[in-house]
């Protein structure tokens, strides 16, 4: 048994409602938030990421993910959900920069359950989003799949319902589901 928090990390391909399905789960669940920090960031706003931003970008996720630890703490909230993880910014060091990224560890060591959110919702434009055509997010959304495969004491989570009602009953279903098989409890 773990005496903290449930930590839930919301993870996928840009524009497949992570945002949207974290605050609602949030809500949902009475949880603490930690907002993507890579949409604060300003090489990302800027256009000019570069891939020695990305490990930056991990560590501030990770200290956003500690800081929604303590409110979680502070309000007696059973979860905290991370609105990315290390699996998000893996894979856009390998996809956009065909390199790996470094000092990943404790971000991918946080969650205790991940949820994957499908690529199956209308794109949606946003200045900081890259990927406009269904084949790529896809074919990223694979490779998504693939890494979360690879890791076999990890759990975690497929949301693919067409709208947000659905991705919140899945996320709420999914989580305790996970709660009820696993040794984690808040």
């Amino acid at each position: 048994m773990v005496n903290r928090p449930v930590h839930i990390a919301i993870t996928g391909v840009e524009s497949t409602g992570k945002t949207t399905l974290a605050n609602a789960l949030g809500v949902s669940l009475q949880a603490s938030v930690a907002s993507e920090m890579a949409r604060e960031d300003l090489s990302v706003r800027s256009g000019k990421v570069q891939l020695e931003d990305l490990e930056r970008i991990g560590e501030a996720q990770f200290q956003a993910c500690k800081r929604a630890e303590l409110s979680a703490h502070e309000i007696g909230a059973t979860f905290v959900i991370s609105d990315s993880d290390a699996t998000v910014i893996r894979l856009w060091g390998r996809w956009a920069f065909n390199a790996e990224v470094p000092g990943l560890s404790h971000l991918e060591q946080w969650p205790d359950f991940t949820l994957l959110c499908e690529p199956n919702i209308p794109w949606d434009p946003d200045p900081l989003r890259t990927l406009p055509e269904a084949n790529d997010r896809k074919k990223l959304h694979r490779l998504y799949l693939d890494e979360l495969e690879r890791r076999p004491k990890h759990t975690w989570a497929l949301i693919d319902g067409l709208d947000i009602k659905k991705r919140l009953e899945q996320g709420v279903r999914a989580v305790h589901a996970f709660l009820a098989e696993s040794d984690v409890s808040g």
